[in-house]
């Protein structure tokens, strides 16, 4: 996860924006112009579910004439404007301003009430989580690049791995009977890979759903789960100057076997 996610404020940069886009007159298709990214990306931007990368705060900075800092900094009489950017149905400054306006006693019904409203499951939020699914196929054949911005948010479904951190829809049979063609398929980044584990690779420009294997000779053997495709099978000699990246794992309920022709 890029650095400036964890560093910068997501709800502050979300205000910042939206106050830009009303004081320009601009509309957040404005922005997926601009930025060149998807409307659920930029969405995601001005809830403030995700914080742009710094090229592309740049761009917005430069695009609306004000500093970096104007862009991801609570800025003066902030507060105050909290309620005209997130009405109280979407944000937390209505109900902070009915609370500082009762005295302790008014302070304590309101907590207690509150609290006996959620315990009641009629009343309890839903809370969804989401992950990045990205939006481009990539998998037992030929795709683009899995890069920043090319994703949507998805709902998190129940069959979904909690270590998962990207999920990609497969297209393809070179992974059949294991991994269908249409299918989703879970990734978890940073894992180290075993022989004949399952990956995601990016290779020559292209992305792949393959096993990885290296022989003794050290060659990179990226292979298909399906005998009848070893045609799509890839390999890689150690000195043969091919760059292989591996974006994850995918996380399947058990490892596959090794291919039986291999």
């Amino acid at each position: 996860m890029a650095k400036d996610e964890r560093v910068y404020d997501r709800r502050i940069l979300s205000q910042n924006l939206m106050r830009q886009l009303k004081a320009h007159g601009e509309k957040q298709a404005d922005l997926v112009r601009l930025l060149k990214v998807s409307k659920s990306t930029v969405s995601a931007y001005c809830s403030g579910m995700q914080i742009p990368r710094m090229d592309k705060l740049e761009l917005i900075a430069r695009h609306f004439g004000i500093t970096l800092a104007e862009l991801l900094e609570e800025q003066p009489g902030q507060k105050a404007a909290v309620t005209e950017l997130f009405p109280a149905e979407h944000g937390e400054s209505e109900i902070e301003r009915v609370f500082l306006a009762l005295n302790e006693d008014g302070q304590d019904e309101l907590l207690r009430y509150g609290r006996e409203l959620a315990d009641e499951k009629r009343f309890k939020a839903v809370r969804i989580d989401y992950i990045r699914h990205y939006i481009v196929p990539a998998a037992a054949g030929y795709a683009s690049p899995i890069e920043g911005e090319d994703y949507e948010l998805i709902e998190r479904g129940s069959d979904a791995p909690a270590a998962a951190d990207f999920c990609l829809t497969i297209r393809g049979d070179s992974m059949e009977p294991y991994i269908h063609d249409g299918s989703l398929v879970y990734v978890k980044r940073d894992l180290m890979l075993q022989d004949f584990d399952t990956g995601i690779f990016f290779v020559d420009g292209d992305v792949y759903c393959k096993q990885w294997c290296v022989d003794y000779r050290g060659t990179l053997h990226l292979l298909s789960a399906n005998p009848a495709r070893r045609d799509a099978n890839i390999t890689i000699p150690r000195d043969s100057g091919r760059n292989c990246i591996c974006y994850g794992k995918v996380l399947l309920p058990a490892k596959l076997p090794q291919p039986i022709y291999y």
